[in-house]
């Protein structure tokens, strides 16, 4: 088995947090080095993932969301490779400690090209923290628009 993590402090509120790494929508609006997402991220539904760098779409199982831990699940057939990304939050005096781990395992793992540190771990909770700090600053007014932008679509 092959374990990367990566951690931050973020100066948000963990709904705010929350917001952000559940809003697939928006993954390619913010430097998250996802492209795309094509399904909903929430519990038991199918998420296309695409991530920057020009790789093609990924597929993961969204399996647990309650609010402050989600996990995304991904597998090859026969226990050739999985893969789990779990997000947390802990809420700490009006800020919010996102930790994710990833767990490899599989038989194809010894041929895997991660090695020991997964960089895009670290610049996706760097960039889920400047998110949701200038989102956790915004005002009632700012906030409102901009729900009624993502709402329009």
């Amino acid at each position: 088995m092959r374990l990367f993590s990566s951690e931050v402090l973020i100066q948000a509120r963990a709904a705010i947090v929350w917001d952000v790494i559940t809003d697939g929508g928006n993954f390619g609006v913010w430097e998250s080095g996802i492209v795309e997402a094509d399904g909903a991220v929430r519990a038991g539904d199918t998420v296309r993932i695409t991530p920057s760098g020009g790789r093609r779409p990924v597929k993961l199982r969204v399996r647990q969301v309650s609010g402050n831990v989600m996990t995304w699940h991904r597998r090859l057939p026969f226990g050739l490779w999985n893969r789990t990304r779990t997000f947390t939050l802990t809420p700490q005096a009006g800020k919010t400690r996102l930790s994710v781990v990833e767990k490899h395992r599989g038989m194809l793992l010894p041929f895997s090209k991660h090695g020991s540190k997964d960089l895009f771990l670290d610049r996706f909770t760097d960039a889920v923290r400047r998110r949701s700090e200038i989102l956790d600053r915004a005002t009632p007014e700012t906030r409102a628009m901009q729900n009624l932008m993502k709402a329009a679509g």
